[in-house]
């Protein structure tokens, strides 16, 4: 029983690994080497734990190599352009200048419930007011309105505003946090500064986040 729990901590660990190296991607947003890639490492994790009997380097070995492949064609694909369109496939155009391209839909074998389908989940409900629609590698459909039904920005009405940036999270559950995306670092002392001006200690705060105009958003935990 030992045995069989510490191969398993050993795969586990071993696949989160290869999975990182392979880099951050939601299974919908898997290009299909990645999506192949992604299903036989579930595979092959599966089969020592099943067979206690089967060497882990049986295991280990194929992962790796897989993992190394798919870095390999990661690399050349970011060099050949012909290798990308290979590998990922491309983007295709299934409605140009508001005009549904029907064989585009028979190439990709989509049938118009999909379209639709795929439109509404893009909150578009009425295809007419579609001006352009691409199916991207991944499956995925990006839409451009016309014109007449875009929603109007502060740059068409002409108003200027200061830009504020992204907020940053600067306590979260609890903690503080001195630095957010390994890039954006915030001062403790700042922070325990900004608490004081909220009348809060940190293990009152559930999220708390801060812009650069020094705007800020606090999420106060719930009392048991």
């Amino acid at each position: 029983m030992t045995v069989n729990l510490i191969r398993a901590v050993i795969i586990y660990v071993f696949v989160i690994v290869a999975v990182r190296l392979m880099g951050k991607r939601t299974v919908g947003e898997l290009n299909p080497h990645e999506l192949v890639i992604t299903i036989l490492l579930s595979a092959i994790a599966v089969i020592p734990l099943e067979e206690n009997s089967m060497p882990l380097a049986n295991c280990l070995v194929p992962i790796l190599l897989f993992v190394s492949l798919e870095i390999i064609v990661a690399c050349v694909s970011l060099k050949s352009v012909k290798i990308r369109n290979f590998v990922q496939g491309r983007p295709i155009m299934i409605i140009k200048d508001g005009k549904l391209d029907q064989s585009k839909l028979a190439q990709l074998r989509f049938t118009i419930d999909d379209v639709v389908d795929a439109l509404r989940q893009k909150d578009v409900f009425d295809i007419s007011q579609v001006q352009q629609a691409v199916i991207e590698t991944n499956g995925s459909i990006s839409v451009l309105l016309k014109a007449e039904y875009q929603p109007m920005t502060l740059n068409d009405a002409e108003i200027k505003v200061e830009e504020k940036g992204m907020p940053i999270v600067v306590a979260t559950d609890g903690k503080i946090v001195t630095q957010y995306f390994n890039e954006y670092y915030v001062d403790k002392k700042q922070i325990e500064g900004l608490l004081k001006d909220l009348r809060l200690d940190e293990s009152q705060v559930m999220l708390l986040t801060v812009d650069r105009l020094g705007n800020t958003y606090v999420i106060k935990k719930e009392e048991k």
